[in-house]
């Protein structure tokens, strides 16, 4: 107890013991509705990656057909994330429930359950940096923040990362305890395990902990964090062979052989902060600069971590807005902290942070949604793919649409029937597509082709079926390994993988 009393002495971050909030639950409550109002009623694709990468991987593991993308043949992603996926959708499976509209609504749930982490942790980290009306704000503005409520039902790995990254934030600034600090290894840990590129904000955590927690605890913290990084060793090394191949793979590719720069392209090094600025009407920019600039104590923690999320994914060529999402929590706090301060500046006791957090979540969120209008309604490509798992006679699929990453997956399609691209077709002569092809997808301008009738349209996207009938004859191709160009065409795998 005597060292934990030196210790707290020796840091500028108070203690809260008292009681939380009592209005936190129903924050927590309407965070919840609005995350799942969104959820349940759109289905957006954020980015490929989110479907092809992770559910897809998942479904895979637990149905045992999927689209493999080149990263799972050359070793480049952890299964870590697909093999939970997977769990949960094994699941499903065993109790009947293995159709895509139980299941993705279940996945899709269980996002926005996980999602209130940030809620909970805004508020730990307020109250415990600032004050108890710091830690109220960022509640409030964590539960209406548009891009937290549009990405809730995501399971990617800058998503659950952030929220790791933000617990063990938030169990820092709290009593120091035996719990606490093997909580706060393991979080900070299993952050950096699933995007190795939140490392720097984890290390930012690290030295907080071994600045401000006695010794003990800090080696209860470490001890957490090496156990976390050895299991993800033992993932690598059951599903690749190797263990931590996946790191070593993602960083050989993407960074020495800089696939990631050449076949999707680089950004300006000011590519983040004009996102930043943007999805937040510029209130980020001015939280971020009054953090360094705040009189008295400043809240150094938050200005660090943002620095350290911001700074290495800025000197990184390719840019992607949603890889600094662990950034939108901790700039909420900063802009919490803003405006507690604006209110006792004006000279008031008591600042109404209900009204004007509120206001200000309103605000935002307007602003957001006129951004990020085509996140809340249903993709073409999944409405369409959801139709055919539900046709009788689907036997095989032409895909006209697009690439095919503009559509789902077997995630959606729950049919292990092949899905054709024009790609797979160039390598042989002209064919009539009604011998072969049960269904097609294609653009609504697309013209008529011969024994094919719509029977479903989707804004974009048509469904046209055989008119004919059930298709005599099959093409014998793979079409569930998806071929990459820039990189197979180049570069052979160095592993085989175990799935």
């Amino acid at each position: 107890m005597k060292q934990i009393n030196r210790a707290i002495k020796r840091t500028n971050v108070p203690l809260r013991v008292s009681k939380p909030w009592r209005g936190l639950p129903w924050v927590l409550a309407i965070a919840l509705v609005l995350r799942l109002g969104v959820a349940l009623v759109s289905e957006q694709i954020y980015h490929p990656d989110e479907v092809f990468q992770y559910l897809e991987q998942g479904h895979r593991l637990a149905f045992g057909y999927g689209a493999v993308p080149w990263e799972y043949r050359f070793g480049l992603r952890s299964w870590i994330l697909p093999g939970l996926i997977g769990g949960v959708l094994s699941l499903c499976g065993y109790l009947g429930l293995d159709q895509p509209q139980f299941y993705m609504a279940l996945l899709e749930s269980l996002g926005c359950l996980l999602s209130l982490s940030l809620v909970y942790g805004t508020y730990r980290i307020g109250r415990g940096l600032v004050s108890e009306e710091v830690g109220r704000l960022a509640c409030v503005l964590t539960a209406g923040w548009h891009e937290l409520i549009i990405m809730a039902q995501k399971l990617t790995p800058e998503v659950l990362g952030a929220y790791l990254l933000v617990g063990a934030a938030a169990l820092l600034v709290g009593q120091p305890r035996a719990k606490t600090a093997l909580l706060t290894g393991i979080c900070g840990t299993g952050a950096m395990v699933l995007r190795l590129q939140y490392a720097p904000a984890v290390a930012i955590v690290a030295v907080a902990t071994s600045f401000f927690w006695p010794r003990r605890l800090v080696v209860m913290a470490a001890g957490g964090g090496v156990a976390m990084l050895l299991s993800a060793g033992l993932v690598d090394g059951f599903t690749w062979g190797v263990s931590f191949v996946s790191f070593y793979h993602n960083y050989l590719y993407n960074k020495v052989y800089g696939l990631s720069s050449s076949i999707w392209g680089a950004q300006s090094p000011w590519f983040y902060l004009q996102h930043l600025a943007q999805q937040s009407g510029g209130l980020f920019l001015v939280a971020i600069i009054y953090g360094v600039l705040r009189p008295g104590r400043k809240p150094w923690l938050m200005v660090a971590l943002v620095v350290s999320l911001l700074l290495p994914h800025s000197l990184i060529a390719h840019k992607e807005y949603r890889f600094i999402f662990a950034i939108v929590p901790f700039c909420l706090v900063l802009s919490a902290i803003a405006l507690s301060d604006l209110g006792r500046w004006l000279g008031q006791r008591s600042w109404p942070w209900g009204i004007t957090a509120t206001a200000l979540v309103l605000a935002g969120s307007t602003w957001g949604l006129m951004v990020n209008t085509h996140y809340l309604s249903r993709q073409d490509g999944v409405q369409a793919l959801l139709f055919l798992h539900d046709q009788p006679a689907l036997v095989s699929v032409l895909n006209l649409y697009g690439h095919w990453y503009d559509t789902g997956g077997y995630y959606h399609l729950h049919r292990n029937v092949p899905v054709f691209l024009p790609e797979h077709l160039a390598t042989i002569e002209l064919i009539d597509l009604a011998n072969y092809f049960s269904h097609i997808l294609c653009s609504v301008d697309q013209g008529p082709i011969d024994g094919f009738e719509t029977i479903a349209q989707f804004d974009s996207i048509e469904v046209r079926q055989n008119s004919l009938g059930t298709p005599p004859s099959m093409l014998d191709m793979d079409t569930h390994t998806i071929f990459q160009w820039g990189v197979e065409d180049v570069f052979q795998p160095r592993i085989t993988p175990r799935f």
